[in-house]
């Protein structure tokens, strides 16, 4: 169990289980942000051979490689001097099994009482890497752009060592009809063994078209109607925090069940340069190099701006969901679908 106080910020998360929590002077405050960063987003390579078409860091098979060395350096580099380190790390790429010493970075996480987690598209899991993170991994997340893409022998293989396994579906144009038989509960089957399908916003950057991004209209209504349904048996749902805001402003989902974006307030993104920015969607801007300045530098001075300028970007005050919401992707705002942005 990990426990940090400092100052009007709380902070207790559970190793064992995921489950995390954080509050202010009161159980009822949110704090501002994290004075040391709960999550750290970091890619391990930019290196793929599978050339997916949505991928938003338009990996290919080009060798780049974090070394084990420099994510050491990373990982020491968040342990604050006073208050410890991140909790947990979401390890990316890239394919993060292609990287040729993953299961030294999994050990070295693991060493510092970091909990690892890991998305793949799970071309190259087998049992040997099953039973060599077991134990050592909070989650496993499989990532697909439909159901055809699932599959059930990879997530045999985690079900048989205990590893929580996710799915991250990619939401798009392309295939919220599809989702949307998902939320109704029509391909339970395609979900056995799964902890959860967490729908992830697709953004266009990378190899992404913008012709493909989730628009308001008769699709996501569908979409909406199917995730509000108390009828029907289904698997666990999440989203990321880039669909929060649509969310918030077009369902009846209670907000404290929700977070808004954690970007920069309490997660950060690394990339496998050791470039540090709010989140993976940030390109060049609010970008800062791990080798010219320290993280707590990064973290508590260069990115105070950036906070000031995104605690809230929603400009309709009489939105239900003003207080709760960080409006619009100061990235992407064309991906947010409530009001106009």
């Amino acid at each position: 169990m990990l426990k940090r106080a400092i100052g009007d910020y709380y902070f207790v998360a559970d190793s064992s289980t995921g489950l995390t929590m954080r509050w202010g002077k009161t159980l009822q405050d949110n704090p501002i942000f994290a004075p040391v960063p709960e999550l750290a987003d970091i890619s391990i390579s930019n290196h793929c051979t599978k050339g997916c078409s949505f991928c938003y860091r338009n990996s290919s098979p080009n060798n780049e490689f974090m070394s084990v060395k420099d994510y050491c350096e990373v990982l020491d580099a968040m342990n604050h001097p006073l208050y410890g380190n991140v909790f947990q790390v979401a390890l990316g790429g890239g394919e993060p099994l292609e990287h040729p010493d993953f299961l030294s970075i999994i050990e070295e996480t693991s060493h510092r009482n970091i909990v690892p987690n890991f998305t793949t598209n799970g071309i190259h899991l087998n049992s040997k890497i099953c039973e060599a993170i077991k134990g050592k991994v909070g989650a496993v997340a499989l990532s697909a752009i439909s159901v055809d893409e699932i599959q059930p022998d990879k997530i045999s293989l985690l079900a048989s060592e205990g590893i929580k396994t996710n799915i991250h579906y990619v939401l798009s144009s392309q295939n919220i009809e599809e989702a949307t038989s998902v939320l109704n509960g029509e391909m339970n089957c395609c979900f056995e063994g799964v902890n959860a399908i967490v729908f992830l916003t697709y953004k266009p950057a990378g190899r992404a078209k913008s012709d493909f991004i989730v628009k308001k209209g008769e699709h996501l209504s569908a979409f909406i109607k199917a995730l509000e349904r108390k009828d029907v048996k289904r698997p666990k749902i999440g989203f990321d925090a880039c669909f929060v805001p649509t969310l918030l402003c077009n369902t009846k989902i209670s907000p404290e069940l929700m977070d808004t974006c954690e970007g920069g307030f309490f997660s950060v993104y690394v990339d496998h340069n050791m470039n540090v920015s709010p989140c993976s969607f940030s390109g060049s801007k609010d970008c800062y190099s791990l080798k010219e300045h320290k993280f707590y530098d990064i973290w508590l001075n260069k990115f105070e701006s950036y906070r000031h300028n995104n605690e809230n970007n929603c400009k309709h005050s009489d939105c239900p969901a003003y207080k709760q919401c960080r409006g619009c992707c100061p990235y992407y705002p064309e991906i947010t679908n409530c009001y106009d942005c």
